[in-house]
């Protein structure tokens, strides 16, 4: 199942909104297994590693233009996905593709869990980077020259900033 920090992270979609061409589940599998699409993962790329679809590449929301949309012919067979139902990032993926001119984007509305949800496999990415998880717990120093620096905006010639600015 997914975990809660991607779907905390996934904003839910609005109500209404225009219509999009979508694709079904049956559909999406079987264009996967004929290699007739090119399918987006559009969560970020923490959550593909952790389990995406099957032949699917990830493409968070983000850098759909450099990952998707500027190597894709505008006729080219294009399905983008996420979390699931719930989450409009694929809705916005699919539109925004729509808007760089790509004229045949599906969205695949019932995402990863509806996927899963059909008995589909999920898989892991092959190399997983390593990620943090939980709060972050090292700090580093910053040597601030507190007199001078930012044109004198420090009040305090004893300020701490320790782990200021990352």
């Amino acid at each position: 199942p997914m975990g809660a920090s991607s779907q905390e992270r996934c904003p839910e979609k609005p109500a209404g909104g225009l219509p999009m061409t979508t694709i079904s589940t049956e559909e999406l599998s079987e264009r996967l297994e004929s290699g007739q699409a090119a399918v987006f993962d559009v969560r970020g790329d923490v959550e593909y590693e952790r389990g995406h679809i099957p032949g699917a590449k990830t493409a968070p929301l983000g850098s759909l233009v450099f990952r998707v949309a500027r190597l894709m012919r505008p006729d080219s067979f294009v399905a983008v996905y996420s979390a699931g139902e719930d989450c409009e990032l694929g809705a916005r993926a699919a539109r925004r593709l729509e808007d760089l001119k790509l004229r045949n984007v599906h969205y695949y509305e019932a995402g990863l869990e509806g996927w899963r949800e059909t008995g589909r496999p999920v898989v892991e990415s092959v190399l997983p980077r390593i990620h943090a998880r939980g709060p972050v717990r090292e700090c580093r120093p910053i040597v601030v020259d507190t007199e001078n620096a930012y044109g004198g905006a420090f009040k305090e010639a004893n300020l701490h900033v320790e782990g200021a600015g990352g």
